[in-house]
């Protein structure tokens, strides 16, 4: 289903860009028409909540891709700080406190890592933060949650900053607020000693190096904040488990730290970086039953978990290492009545297991849940993929309603103009078009003349003519003597020379038709000749109805589509312009039907009539003699064949001409002349009256080019979405 995602990506990436010159559009039409009938319509077409619906369809599409473009499978570690996560982390990797830093009281990971399984490789990359990222990601967020504005946009704005009115302002409402501040303090004051870090490239460090550049410095140790300039962390190690090779481990943000924006981190690494999610609680005296903050994990869980099943996707894991069996039975019996509703297992899996047993680790949690995601893994992904399809196709037919609701609204709309001015206009354009189309058709009809001659075309056919000749007298292309000394060989193992001229003359056959081939360009070119003359013809009112750069073909291609999305109907103009586009000159459709003909002289058995000239070779002696009257025979017919396409091909630029002259004086009949034409012409010149007359364009007028450019793009998101 890969290749699903991609298409609908490739689509709502497509819709994306057509929302953002939609949201250009109106913002221009609503200027212009400032409180005008125009801006009115159009003023419940919101594109900006448009452009946040493809954002979110392309985050959850990508969130889909990445998934399953994933080589490893992800593991992440959740939970509140103090329960255990670095702990496992440490049973299911091998690192130890120097890589996963563990400790009692306050917190000690700063620095949350990707940890993956690799046999060969033991390192750490770090990416440092950039100046820009930093600012925005780490120290803005603080000010944000203290109020604090403005931001700083630079470091010397944040090694500036007095903080000092801000103290005290920790509250009832809000009680982390002066832990933060004392944080955000902490991090100024060290700036010197990350200052330079802040480069934004990768560093390798050594492993036993990794705890200072990951983790809070123990109360008292100085100023040291280095692992405020580390934006990620990657380890690769072997991990102490032979029978996984692509498995990855994501220490996933701890709830409840002083962190601005923690739940939203702990989100965001849930719903893209993991395929599977363990819950880490450790039952103490004072965290043996579940609390409000552990139901905040399981909401985040069930918001990033998307269609996939809530059990498939996360485990709960009771840390019982160190722990009062009381406690840990107080909390099993509390998740068994609350979570589950009295049902072992209904709602949540959960494991009992010491963190820092790494056998039990290995046994009990890993072992189950590897086996436990060789049939849920490929369940959620079809889940998760047909959801986020259904949902991009339920968006897409909201978007093409809206569109469609906008097309309606504008359809009521009148072109600010006066009848009167309409139907001269419309009469005067007809006019136009009339005697610069009748020249064109003129030209078209001196082509079409006896006399005329496309000396081109001869010329080409001269070539084709040449090489064929030289083919052939090179013996059929490989050397007359070659060709004269297989033949001896074949006709003595054939016993005559009839199956070889047979042979031969099927290849002359294919290569004379391939090679008279290449006048198809020749006849191509007329006909976007023909195409350019017209949109020549059609004049320089018609000429604002595509762009410049565009040849003739699609030049004529977007005059039709556009006058099919007039809001008013002018679809025998349409189809004129249609019919003189289906214009077929190329080579196999004109020419080779007849060229077979004049190749029949080649055909070993003719439908009709004996073999002919194989007559003359069925009693050739097979001897060097033989042979070379053989290859004179055969060069001699396949001479007369190329000269009798050349006589064929003779009048071809005539008739192709005439075939063109036709086609211009039924485009001219049906545009100008047809029952439909006035009634057209006057539609047209309302509803495109400031692309035909864009030099004057001003006041009504120009808010009527804006709203055909605004049809033009919903025309476009309905196509495109539907």
């Amino acid at each position: 289903m890969i290749p699903a995602v991609e298409h609908e990506i490739h689509r709502w990436e497509s819709i994306r860009v057509l929302l953002g010159e939609l949201d250009t559009a109106l913002e221009v039409i609503r200027s212009a028409d400032d409180g005008g009938p125009v801006a009115q319509r159009l003023a419940g077409l919101d594109a900006g909540a448009l452009l946040r619906t493809a954002a979110e369809r392309l985050t959850g599409l990508a969130t889909v891709r990445g998934r399953l473009n994933r080589s490893t499978v992800n593991l992440g570690v959740s939970g509140r700080a103090r329960n255990g996560k670095s702990t496992l982390l440490q049973s299911l990797s091998g690192l130890d406190d120097r890589q996963i830093p563990t400790g009692q009281g306050q917190p000690v990971t700063a620095v949350r890592s990707r940890i993956y399984h690799a046999p060969d490789q033991r390192e750490a990359r770090l990416t440092m933060h950039t100046v820009r990222s930093f600012l925005d990601e780490v120290v803005a967020p603080y000010h944000e949650e203290l109020g604090l504005d403005p931001a700083p946009a630079t470091l010397g704005d944040f090694a500036r900053f007095d903080y000092r009115p801000a103290e005290g302002a920790g509250s009832a409402a809000h009680p982390k607020a002066a832990p933060m501040l004392a944080r955000l303090r902490e991090m100024q004051q060290a700036l010197d000693s990350y200052r330079e870090l802040l480069t934004g490239r990768q560093r390798t460090v050594e492993m036993a190096e990794l705890r200072s550049w990951v983790s809070y410095p123990a109360i008292g140790a100085g100023s040291d904040r280095r692992y405020l300039a580390v934006r990620d962390a990657v380890i690769t190690c072997p991990f102490p488990i032979d029978d996984v090779i692509a498995l990855g481990l994501i220490d996933l943000p701890g709830l409840g730290e002083l962190v601005p924006g923690a739940e939203e981190h702990h989100l965001a690494g849930l719903r893209d970086d993991v395929d599977f999610v363990i819950v880490v609680k450790r039952p103490t005296d004072t965290n043996a039953m579940w609390s409000a903050e552990d139901s905040q994990a399981l909401q985040l869980i069930g918001q990033a978990r998307g269609a996939a099943a809530l059990r498939d996707f996360a485990l709960l894991l009771i840390n019982d290492g160190g722990c009062e069996p009381v406690n840990v039975n107080a909390l099993r019996d509390d998740i068994h009545r609350r979570l589950n509703d009295g049902v072992g297992g209904r709602n949540y899996w959960t494991i009992q297991a010491d963190c820092a047993d790494r056998e039990i680790v290995r046994a009990a949690v890993l072992g189950a849940v590897l086996d436990h995601l060789a049939d849920a893994l490929p369940r959620m992904d079809d889940a998760v993929i047909t959801a986020v399809l259904e949902d991009c196709e339920a968006a897409r037919s909201a978007l093409v309603t809206a569109m469609g609701d906008a097309l309606d609204g504008l359809r009521t709309l009148m072109a600010p103009t006066h009848l009167e001015e309409v139907l001269a206009r419309a009469d005067q354009l007809r006019a136009e078009v009339t005697t610069s189309v009748q020249d064109w058709v003129d030209d078209n009809r001196q082509r079409a003349d006896e006399n005329h001659d496309d000396v081109e075309f001869h010329e080409r056919v001269a070539v084709a003519q040449a090489g064929i000749r030289s083919w052939i007298l090179d013996g059929f292309g490989a050397g007359e003597q070659e060709w004269i000394t297989g033949a001896l060989s074949r006709m003595r193992v054939d016993k005559g020379a009839l199956p070889l001229a047979s042979q031969t003359l099927h290849v002359v056959r294919v290569h004379l038709a391939r090679q008279f081939a290449a006048i198809d360009d020749v006849l191509n070119r007329r006909r976007d000749e023909f195409w350019t003359g017209l949109t020549v013809a059609l004049g320089p009112r018609f000429a604002h109805m595509w762009d410049k750069d565009q040849d003739g073909e699609v030049a004529l291609r977007t005059l039709a589509q556009r006058i099919r999305q007039s809001p008013e109907p002018c679809p025998g103009l349409a189809e004129t312009i249609d019919f003189v586009l289906d214009i077929r000159l190329d080579y196999h459709t004109r020419i080779l039907p007849k060229l077979r003909r004049a190749l029949d002289v080649l055909e070993p058995e003719p439908v009709n009539g004996p073999p002919g000239g194989l007559l003359a070779v069925a009693g050739l002696p097979r001897s060097p003699d033989g042979a070379r009257d053989l290859f004179l025979q055969l060069s001699q017919l396949a001479r007369q064949a190329a000269y009798d396409a050349g006589v064929l091909l003779a009048d071809e630029p005539r008739m192709a001409a005439q075939v063109l002259y036709a086609y211009a004086e039924q485009f001219e009949d049906e545009f100008i002349r047809s029952s439909t034409s006035r009634a057209e012409f006057r539609r047209l010149s309302a509803a495109f009256r400031d692309q035909l007359w864009p030099d004057e364009l001003d006041g009504p007028a120009l808010v009527t080019a804006h709203t055909q450019h605004v049809r033009g793009i919903v025309h476009q998101l309905i196509t495109t979405a539907r």
